[in-house]
C-alpha cells in the first residue's frame, strides 16, 4: 500500500528516479526497484517523500486525507485544483 502511494506521489509530482535521487539521497536504482515492486519501501523512502511532500505525510502511512489540516492526497490535490480552474473561469 504505501508502495503505491509513493508511486502516485512520483507520478504525479512528475518526478523521475534521478530527480528523486538528486532531491532525497536515495539511489535512483533504489526508486526504480521501488516503482517496479521490486522492493518494498521502507523507513528511509517514506521519510524522503514525507521531507519533500508534507502534505502527503496522512494520506502516505494511512490512506487518509485531513484537508482541513493541510493533509491530501494526489488525487484529492488535482480534484481540487480542477474545481478552482473552473470556478475562476
Amino acid at each position: 500500500m504505501i508502495r503505491e502511494r509513493i508511486v502516485s506521489i512520483w507520478e504525479y509530482q512528475k518526478l523521475t528516479a534521478k530527480k528523486l535521487e538528486e532531491l532525497s539521497g536515495i539511489d535512483r536504482e533504489k526508486w526504480y526497484a521501488l516503482r517496479k515492486g521490486g522492493r518494498r519501501a521502507n523507513e528511509d523512502d517514506i521519510n524522503s517523500i514525507v521531507n519533500l511532500y508534507p502534505e502527503y505525510a496522512l494520506w502516505l502511512v494511512s490512506g487518509k486525507i485531513a484537508p482541513e489540516s493541510g493533509q491530501i492526497s494526489p488525487e484529492y490535490h488535482e480534484a481540487n485544483q480542477n474545481l478552482t480552474n473552473h470556478s475562476a473561469g
